[in-house]
């Protein structure tokens, strides 16, 4: 999906550049020093052509021009032909090995730089990602941006690493050569350079549709990763239903529009090189055919045969890095494509956030009221309408209700996942939009029915309910959560590395991991949502009796269909479009012969029934 319009602040080349100059400057020492090696590999660059020009003018077809004061004074008196050609021919060598010697310099520095540079703009898109409202990943897919974060990063640092570092390189060169040229003389300068107006069209008229194509192929190698991501992700799925086929057809058309996007700017770009060739050649001719015409047509003659030879070549050195940065320049509006998109995200708007003048929300007793609120994750769709409902500490109240009446809702606006339209929630009686995000969440504990755990040991993920809990007490935590039984029989125990999301685990057993990293973490509140579906019996008798000394003496929120867990409650609250309806013990409830009575004849009396 795209981004909204009003966040492309990136809108042209130059704002971007600026923006990128930001992760650039704090290397601007190793900047200057990159500049004062251009400089010297510059001057290396235009003398070997004009020493070529001294060889042939001086000591190959002498007589024509006097030789130098610099290749005089080297030779320490007047030369013969054989001695000033090795003294040029050894100063020819020495330019190329100085050229050399600069450029392996330059390559090293500015790839150490750039790195850096690709290291920092990856660490800020992780961490606005990080920080992003739950609302944006409602909108956007994840394979799109990890795209961002890894295809279009590494575009950028291709350019703006060593390819930035040719486009200087070959930019200042041209520069020397232009002044040489205009030094040693006029008349074969301004033959050389007749063509340079029609160059310049043609790179503006060009870098206009490549830029164009180039945002385009950004944009569906993007919806390629998000297509691959996903079907990855659903792979289970694909499978189950024998939706092979359709599902490569699928991405092999999401595949096709980049191909086609990326032939679309290749091919304006394979324009552009033999065009540049084209008109090189030209140039060249027009040098040879007007240096002749100054060799014979004027006695003594305005140039030498040696000049003639050292501006063909200065004008193929002029040229080709035209040729260069031309190719150069299609990736330069690739990248920027790219850092558009990065910047669109890193511009995305956190709409859940700490206020300015938020406050740490000190320990917490864990009384949660619900103050007239309102809520829709669409407008004009509204989820929850004018909903109240005060939790006293300690209280375990759970929340039935159809499907998609907003039960889950409820626990999204507590941990201000979403914030409220209307009204408000308060913890302690602290509007829950006052107080900071991670005094808030760290003190609410969660187990969800799609328990999500990360790859690595069980060690790891248990500690990650609190990362500076000990050994000792994530064991402990696991023996409270009927966790440790199941762990000691795993291959290396704690150390036993778990796939991606705990593939290799029962769904049971990752319940059991999902309780006891919330046992770990010793929540004032706790919130379990659908925590005992899709688990046998066997598995759900330990994951109610974790549960129950998990409950004891703090503020629970449970979403559950499983009666085990709603008779036991000090309130029920059932939601129905958007509303609390009714509210009681199971008991009372019962005895209203209400949407509770309908609900737990139509949906829990087979549950009651089966343990019976």
């Amino acid at each position: 999906m795209s981004f909204r319009s009003d966040v492309r602040h990136a809108s042209n080349s130059s704002h971007v550049i600026r923006r990128l100059w930001h992760y650039f400057s704090p290397f601007w020492k190793r900047l200057v020093a990159l500049f004062l090696l251009l400089i010297v590999s510059t001057v290396a660059e235009v003398a070997s052509p004009y020493l070529i020009g001294v060889a042939l003018d001086g000591f190959i077809d002498p007589g024509l021009v006097d030789l130098p004061g610099w290749l005089l004074w080297l030779a320490g008196g007047d030369p013969t032909r054989i001695e000033g050609l090795a003294i040029t021919a050894a100063c020819l060598g020495g330019v190329y090995a100085i050229s050399w010697l600069m450029s392996v310099v330059q390559f090293r520095l500015m790839v150490r730089m750039s790195q850096r540079v690709l290291l920092d703009l990856r660490a800020d898109i992780f961490d606005k990602v990080q920080r992003l409202s739950l609302s944006f990943f409602d909108t956007h897919e994840a394979g799109d941006l990890m795209s961002r974060l890894i295809n279009d990063t590494r575009v950028i640092n291709d350019v703006f690493g060593p390819g930035i570092m040719r486009m200087l390189r070959m930019a200042m060169g041209m520069t020397g050569i232009l002044a040489t040229m205009f030094t040693l003389s006029w008349q074969l300068s301004l033959a050389s350079f007749a063509l340079v107006p029609f160059v310049l069209v043609l790179t503006v008229v060009l870098s206009r549709r490549v830029r164009t194509a180039y945002r385009v192929t950004r944009k569906t190698v993007g919806d390629v990763s998000a297509e691959l991501q996903e079907n990855i992700s659903g792979v289970r799925e694909v499978q189950a239903f024998a939706r092979e086929n359709e599902t490569f057809e699928e991405f092999r058309a999401v595949n096709a529009r980049n191909r086609e996007a990326n032939v679309r700017a290749e091919t304006i770009m394979a324009g552009f090189g033999p065009a540049l060739s084209v008109l090189s050649t030209v140039a060249q001719a027009m040098v040879a055919g007007i240096g002749g015409y100054l060799v014979l047509g004027f006695d003594p003659p305005i140039v030498s045969i040696g000049l003639i030879v050292s501006f063909v070549t200065y004008v193929d050195r002029f040229y080709s890095p035209i040729r260069e940065i031309a190719q150069l320049w299609g990736q330069f509006q690739s990248a920027i494509a790219g850092a558009e998109r990065i910047f669109e995200l890193l511009d995305e708007p956190e709409t859940v956030k700490d206020a300015p003048d938020a406050v740490e929300l000190g320990s917490i007793q864990g009384q949660i009221a619900y103050d007239g609120i309102c809520f829709s994750y669409v407008p004009e769709e509204p989820v929850l309408q004018d909903v109240s409902l005060k939790i006293e500490p300690g209280q375990t109240v759970a929340f039935v209700g159809p499907t998609g009446a907003g039960k889950t809702t409820m626990v999204n606006l507590l941990m201000r996942f979403y914030d409220v339209c209307g009204g408000a929630v308060r913890v302690d009686g602290h509007d829950v939009r006052k107080v900071t995000l991670a005094s808030l969440r760290s003190q609410i504990g969660i187990v969800l029915q799609d328990t999500f755990l990360f790859s690595g040991t069980v060690m790891d993920n248990l500690r990650y309910g609190r990362l500076d809990a000990t050994d000792d007490e994530v064991v402990e935590a696991a023996r409270v959560a009927n966790a440790h039984a199941f762990i000691e029989r795993l291959p290396e125990g704690y150390q036993t590395l778990i796939g991606e999301r705990g593939s290799n685990l029962s769904q049971g057993n990752r319940q059991l991991l999902s309780i006891a990293r919330a046992v770990l973490n010793n929540p004032r509140i706790l919130v379990l949502d659908e925590a005992t579906s899709s688990v046998d019996t066997r598995t759900e008798l330990l994951i109610q009796d974790a549960l129950s000394r998990l409950l004891d003496g703090r503020t629970s929120l449970v979403i559950a269909h499983r009666l085990s867990t709603i008779r036991s409650a000090d309130l029920i609250a059932v939601i129905k479009g958007g509303r609390i309806i009714e509210s009681g013990k199971h008991q009372e409830l019962l005895a209203q012969d209400g949407v509770y009575h309908e609900l737990y004849m139509s949906q829990f009396r087979r549950e009651t029934d089966e343990p019976a």
